[in-house]
C-alpha cells in the first residue's frame, strides 16, 4: 500500500475562504470609506473586521495543512505546526465519540486510536478530513475499545446485582 493522504473536507475550506472573504471586503469597504473621507474611523468596525479576516485566515491556513496519513507502519496527524505519529503496531483498538456542539458550533466526530504502549500518543481525529472507504474499513477492522467497556461494564453491574 502506498501511503494515503487526507485532507480536510472541502465544504470546510470553501467556509472558510468565504468567511476570509467577507471580512477582508467589510475591512476593504471600511477602510475605503475613511480614506476617501466620506466616514470617520471607527475603530470598532475596523478592529471586527480585522478579527474576523485573521481568524477566518487562520482556518483557511488549517485546512489547507491538516492532513492524516495512513501508511503500511504509520498513521500520522498533522495539525496546525504539530505531527503525531503512531506506529500501527502499537494501536490497542479504537474509540469513537461524539463533541456535542450547540447553535453556534456543530457537533463533531471524533475517531480515537488508543495505544498500547503508554510511550506513544493517543491520536484523537477530528471527523474533518475525507476519508474514504478504504480508511474507515481499516478503522473498523481495529478492535472496538468502547464496546469492550461496555461489555466489562454490564458484566460488573450483573455480577454486582447477585445476592
Amino acid at each position: 500500500m502506498t501511503t494515503r493522504i487526507y485532507r480536510v473536507k472541502r465544504s470546510q475550506l470553501v467556509v472558510a475562504i468565504v468567511i476570509l472573504l467577507f471580512g477582508l471586503i467589510f475591512l476593504g469597504t471600511v477602510s475605503i470609506q475613511v480614506l476617501v473621507g466620506n466616514k470617520e474611523a471607527d475603530w470598532a468596525e475596523i478592529l471586527i473586521s480585522l478579527l474576523i479576516s485573521l481568524v477566518a485566515g487562520v482556518f483557511v491556513i488549517r485546512a489547507l495543512a491538516d492532513s492524516v496519513s495512513l501508511s503500511n507502519e504509520t498513521i500520522e496527524l498533522r495539525s496546525f505546526g504539530q505531527s503525531t505519529v503512531l506506529p500501527l503496531n502499537k494501536i490497542k483498538g479504537r474509540r469513537r465519540y461524539v463533541s456535542r456542539g450547540d447553535e453556534e458550533v456543530p457537533a463533531v466526530t471524533h475517531l480515537v486510536l488508543e495505544p498500547n504502549d503508554d510511550r506513544c500518543p493517543r491520536l484523537d481525529i477530528e471527523e474533518i478530513y475525507a476519508f474514504d472507504d478504504y480508511f474507515y474499513a481499516w478503522f473498523e477492522s481495529l478492535k472496538d475499545l468502547d464496546k469492550l467497556d461496555q461489555k466489562r461494564t454490564v458484566a460488573v453491574t450483573s455480577s454486582s446485582a447477585r445476592p
